[in-house]
């Protein structure tokens, strides 16, 4: 889990696509941010064949807890790896005092104690793809695990990035976790997910380069639902795009309809954009909830691209309105999306 060499030696052996933007908690109207600390992390992995490397790294740069030794400079991180299918595949608690970093290897994982100790049976989930939540709690002096401690969310406390290799291609893309903040930060009660109160959302954009001229790109999307109580999770219910792709000159091109299930791994052409379907510019997937997203439900999703030594990585774009439902604009499509 703590392979720092093991991490450089991976990215020393692709080209590392930058597209780091920030990380993480829900200072903002929108519920998260990707430049602040946050309660939960959401980051996608991919270790599903034997060329494909994932690093996920996570710090706690301000979370301290309060309890009954006193006030305790840490937290404890939740771990849960959930399978395209919303199967919970791992779940450990890692022990983050404040300023502390941790690197993990899907392939080589252990719950990690207070004095950095990993602890427990070690985790391997070679063959799996999909994606991991990671969930701030308050502690004590032992640092013992959420459940122990009354599982009080910790807002404001953990930032996070991954990196995903292919080392055949020679490429890694990296980016920032998508950071969510709590319902309330003095009392918290869950994980709140955007658009902000009295919006919704009218569309999600992907941003691409012209697939002909890239080698290898890796595509994750996942519908996240907001619980009762508690941190966010991803949901196996799958939702529904109406999916066009706008070129450069602004001329859209109807696509079959989007799928996402619980996470979608896919590339770009083949997988967001058929082989039958002529595509020759850079340009945006747009993806327009039908039906309009129930209250609690998001997309979340990130995008790799390279050519060579150059690359690329960008997380999903959403356009919020005001009151009233989803636009009624690029909805003729149907069929479905093939990953």
């Amino acid at each position: 889990m703590r392979r720092e060499r093991s991490f450089l030696v991976a990215l020393a052996a692709g080209s590392m696509v930058l597209g780091f933007h920030g990380t993480s908690a829900a200072f903002g109207n929108d519920g998260f941010s990707y430049t602040q600390p946050a309660a939960e992390l959401v980051l996608p992995f991919d270790v599903s064949v034997t060329d494909r490397e994932t690093f996920l790294i996570v710090s706690n740069i301000n979370g301290s807890s309060s309890s009954d030794d006193g006030s305790v400079a840490a937290v404890t991180t939740h771990w849960i790896f959930w399978s395209a299918n919303c199967d919970e595949l791992a779940d450990f608690n890692v022990c983050l005092t404040l300023n502390d970093t941790i690197v993990v290897d899907p392939r080589d994982m252990q719950a990690v104690d207070k004095d950095n100790n990993r602890v427990g049976p070690v985790i391997d989930l070679t063959g799996e793809s999909g994606l991991a939540t990671v969930v701030a709690y308050q502690t004590n002096a032992d640092c013992g695990e959420f459940r122990q401690t009354g599982q009080i969310l910790k807002d404001n406390a953990i930032v996070g990035s991954f990196t995903i290799a292919n080392t055949t291609a020679g490429y890694a893309f990296g980016n920032d976790a998508f950071g969510l903040g709590t319902d309330n930060q003095i009392n918290p009660t869950k994980v709140v997910l955007p658009p902000p109160s009295g919006q919704t959302v009218d569309s999600f954009d992907i941003q691409l380069f012209n697939p002909n001229t890239v080698e290898v790109s890796a595509v994750f999307l996942t519908h996240l639902r907001e619980q009762t109580t508690g941190p966010v999770e991803p949901s196996a219910s799958p939702l529904r795009f109406a999916t066009h792709f706008i070129d450069n000159f602004e001329v859209p091109t109807s696509l079959p309809d989007a799928r996402v299930p619980c996470v979608l791994v896919t590339s770009i052409q083949p997988g967001l954009i058929p082989d039958s379907i002529s595509i020759d510019s850079s340009g945006i997937v747009r993806l327009v909830p039908v039906p309009a997203l129930a209250d609690g439900d998001y997309l979340w999703g990130t995008l790799g691209e390279a050519l060579g030594p150059f690359g690329a990585a960008s997380s999903v774009k959403a356009v919020y309105t005001t009151g009233g439902s989803t636009s009624r604009a690029f909805l003729e499509t149907t069929g479905q999306l093939s990953d």
